[in-house]
């Protein structure tokens, strides 16, 4: 049988809403999945994610009380989200880290300690999470998710041809341009609030990208060159900012571990350093996109 052509979107009203409902679709489709502890919270993040970027990119399409009422919400439960989902990214990245090294260099338990480490923080963040859940804050946010799914609330503006999708994507890259080369200026002078910056430079790259997500029932072959590019810059800057995580992380347990009876903390230095020799590769790679 056939399959019924799609409608393609007429305005911006049908860009913004569809992409809307299909973040809270996720968000909401999330919570049974998170109760019975399946790995879905990377993907209801990401979502959340979109979500926020596009009351941001899109502000003025939006009913400024609700849009604000809902962006704080998201951020409170972002945050949760990710206190759970960087520790998992935390311990991929260590057992990578002490899997590399030759095993000579491995002085005592330390993977052992590290997964104990990072386990023990994930079990209190995902207990935080489930606590979260139970509670009216989280009731009353899928209760506004399904309003913003079902009716988001959008001003007359957004009666504007699907075609003025551009400008929006233009300015959001014009800001994620002009963060990255005050970042990376930062950085070559090695100043202190570079990590910051980059952080910063990191965010407005997403919220380009997903701008150009929305963009592309309309913009096609257009918006996946973009949202290609900007994934690539997402993963140079992500990767740089897991590094100095883990950095952190390592300096931390190392300095508790490493005078411990039975312990060394030779290995935990070493894998501090190996971060470290990581950070320094970051102007090169990120050298394209200046």
């Amino acid at each position: 049988m056939t399959q019924p052509t799609q409608t393609a979107p007429e305005t911006l009203r049908d860009l913004v809403a569809g992409y809307l409902a299909e973040q809270c679709a996720v968000i909401l489709g999330a919570e049974q999945p998170l109760r019975d502890g399946e790995n879905v919270v990377h993907t209801t993040r990401v979502a959340v994610r979109r979500l926020r970027s596009t009351l941001r990119t899109f502000a003025e399409l939006f009913d400024i009380p609700q849009s604000a009422h809902l962006e704080d919400e998201l951020i409170w439960w972002a945050g949760l989200l990710g206190d759970v989902r960087d520790l998992d990214i935390l311990g991929v990245r260590l057992d990578a880290a002490v899997a590399q090294l030759p095993p000579e260099l491995v002085l005592g338990p330390v993977q052992s300690h590290l997964q104990t480490e990072v386990a023990t923080r994930r079990k209190a963040a995902f207990e935080q999470l489930m606590t979260a859940m139970d509670g009216e804050r989280f009731g009353r946010l899928n209760e506004t998710l399904r309003q913003w799914q079902h009716e988001p609330y959008i001003t007359k503006l957004a009666d504007n041809p699907a075609a003025k999708v551009g400008p929006y994507v233009k300015r959001a890259g014009n800001k994620t341009q002009k963060r990255l080369a005050a970042a990376v200026a930062a950085e070559k002078a090695n100043r202190p609030d570079a990590g910051d910056l980059l952080h910063r430079a990191r965010k407005a790259g997403k919220r380009q990208r997903y701008a150009a997500e929305l963009a592309e029932p309309v913009w096609g072959g257009k918006a996946s060159r973009l949202i290609a590019d900007r994934k690539a810059l997402q993963d140079i800057l992500g990767d740089h900012n897991d590094s100095l995580v883990t950095a952190e992380f390592l300096r931390g347990v190392g300095a508790r571990y490493g005078v411990r009876s039975g312990h060394n903390g030779f290995t935990y230095g070493l894998l501090y350093a190996r971060e470290l020799e990581e950070r320094h590769s970051l102007r090169k790679r990120l050298k394209p996109f200046l």
